[in-house]
This record gives C-alpha cells, sequence and structure tokens, in this order.
C-alpha cells in the first residue's frame, strides 16, 4: 500500500489529482485506489482507505453506512465514484468488483458479486434493447429456460406478446413478472431460495433438472472470453447454469458488452456450447469476429432502436 502522507491539518492542502480533473482507466482501479490514497483530498482519502481495508463493505453495504464508516457525507462518495470515471455508486462497484476479481482466490468470488440492484441501474437501455430483440428470436420454441439477472428479467417482460411457452426459470422475480402473461405455464424447479438474489438454486435443483428437456435456454453471464468462456460470480449459480445448458437443445446468450474482456470467474462452459450470443453495438468488433469464427453467432443490437445492427465496424487496434 502507498505510504500516508502527513499533512497540516491547519495548513493547506497541496494540489490534488482530484483537483487536477484527471480521469482514471477502469483497467487498473484497484491498483490506482490504493496509489491514491494521500495524493487525493482528505475525504476520497478516507473513502480510499475504507474501500481498501473493507471492499466487502464497500460492495454491499448502504451508502449511509460507508459514509459513516469512512466518516464523510454521501454525496462525497458519489463523487469519488465518478473521479474514477464511473456514472455513479452501482458503476463504480461492479467495476471494483472486476478489479477485485483479478486478485481475489475463487472461493472469495461470491463475497464481492454485485447486488441485484447495482446490476439493475446499470447499462438499462442497453440491456432493454437486447431483451426487446431477443423476444423477437422466440419462433417455434414451446419450452425455455430464463436465467437469474438484471436483463434476464428485462426479457421477461418482454413475453407478453409471446404465444404460450412452458417456461422455467429459478428467478423469483422472473416469476412474479411472468404472473401478468396467463398464457404462459410457468414451472419453478426445486431447490434452496438464496434471498440475496431471490433465486432457487443447490443440488436439488440440478437433480431435478435431469429428468427434464427444453428448447432454448436463454442465459446470462458475468463474464464472455473466447478463450475461458462463460463465468459468473458465484459458483452455485455456475454449476445451476451448466445444469440448464445440459438440459436445453440450444444456448442463448443475452450479455451487454460490459461483460467482454473480463476476469475470468467461475466457469459456466466452453463458448462452443453457446449458439447465440445478443450484445448492443458497443461490443468489441474483434472480439465478435473471433467468436463468430468458432461457429456461435453474434447479434449486436442498436440500444436506440432494439433492432440488429447492419454492416460490421472495424476491429479496434
Amino acid at each position: 500500500m502507498s505510504p500516508q502522507i502527513r499533512r497540516d491539518p491547519n495548513g493547506p492542502a497541496p494540489a490534488t489529482r482530484e483537483d487536477a480533473g484527471e480521469r482514471v482507466t477502469r483497467g487498473d482501479m484497484l491498483e490506482r485506489i490504493r496509489a491514491d490514497i494521500g495524493h487525493l483530498s482528505k475525504a476520497f482519502g478516507r473513502i480510499g482507505s475504507y474501500l481498501v481495508a473493507d471492499p466487502d463493505s464497500f460492495m454491499h453495504a448502504p451508502l449511509r453506512t460507508i459514509a459513516a464508516g469512512a466518516g464523510v457525507s454521501e454525496p462525497s462518495i458519489v463523487r469519488y465514484c465518478k473521479h474514477y470515471g464511473c456514472k455513479g455508486v452501482p458503476e463504480f462497484r461492479i467495476e471494483l468488483a472486476k478489479a477485485l476479481a483479478r486478485e481475489l482466490p475463487d472461493f472469495r468470488l461470491n463475497l464481492i458479486a454485485p447486488s441485484v440492484s447495482d446490476r439493475e441501474q446499470v447499462n438499462v437501455n442497453k440491456k432493454r434493447s437486447i431483451a426487446r430483440y431477443a423476444a423477437g428470436l422466440i419462433e417455434r420454441e414451446r419450452s425455455i429456460i430464463i436465467d437469474s439477472g438484471s436483463t434476464l428479467r428485462m426479457f421477461a417482460t418482454q413475453l407478453g406478446e409471446t404465444r404460450g411457452l412452458s417456461i422455467l426459470t429459478a428467478d423469483l422475480e422472473v416469476v412474479n413478472l411472468l404472473r401478468h402473461y396467463k398464457q404462459h405455464e410457468v414451472i419453478v424447479p426445486a431447490g434452496t431460495v438464496r434471498y440475496d438474489t431471490m433465486a432457487v438454486g443447490g443440488r436439488f435443483l440440478e437433480r431435478f433438472l435431469t429428468e427434464l428437456h427444453f428448447d432454448t435456454f436463454f442465459l446470462g453471464a458475468d463474464a464472455i472470453d473466447l478463450r475461458l468462456g462463460l463465468s459468473t460470480f458465484n459458483e452455485e449459480e455456475a454449476q445451476k447454469n451448466a445444469a440448464m445448458i445440459r438440459a436445453s437443445d440450444r444456448v442463448v446468450v443475452l450479455a451487454d458488452s460490459s461483460k467482454f474482456g473480463t476476469p475470468s470467474l467461475h466457469r459456466i462452459c466452453d463458448i462452443r456450447k453457446v449458439h447465440m450470443i445478443v450484445t448492443d453495438t458497443d461490443a468489441d468488433p474483434a472480439a465478435v469476429e473471433q467468436i463468430e469464427e468458432l461457429g456461435v453467432a453474434v447479434h449486436c443490437v442498436d440500444p436506440r432502436t432494439a433492432t440488429r445492427a447492419t454492416g460490421r465496424r472495424k476491429a479496434r487496434r
């Protein structure tokens, strides 16, 4: 950790990176946070020290709890997050989780997984357009599985005009959303309820799935990597997703462009197990092209129109 710089409490504060308005790239977020302690304003220094000392609390505690623990105001925390290139606290915590994932052992990844509420506030327009487009992909299916997560919950809200389907989901919020569409038969698997995500999981669910067969699985993922495949923060979630893949003829991944190039977490499957990825137009064209070369269809959706973008942009250098 960088040494702390002692200051005269009555003297003027030195010029800071915060004052200079410097923007920080996200790839080295955790490293920069540590290095910045002692070089930013007193309030930002306190926030940084609190974060480094207790990242789990910063990831999941209410803003008022973090503010009290760091001895700063809530607006100071919002400004701190924006200093590191994020629009607000939810986006900052998601980027922080990715940075922590590069350093923590696998068994701790569950502890730093972003909360559902944070995920639901980030990339909303992109997720909504992906969900609308994906609903239009349902043609001959008679039975589908809907995964857990913010994008899949939006997907569930788009099924009002879809003809009747047998739908299995372990996400209890998806179950709640589907209650408005009486044409669908909704199946909730046996298992253990996780109240932090409002989803069902566990070995009972995996055994339950061995007796069933579905046409298409609409899957979410926290990370998509060409070499390492699909992965997620939660190990139990990864095992559940793998079981759902085995129970399905086709796998369609719904994931916004921020999921590409993130660190590998608990592995769900090889990318060749996927038939299609629906993402947005900010996805790296080079990554899209490489995935398509493996035989996986990638549909990039324009967030403004919820339609598939035409043409191919040049790969980034």
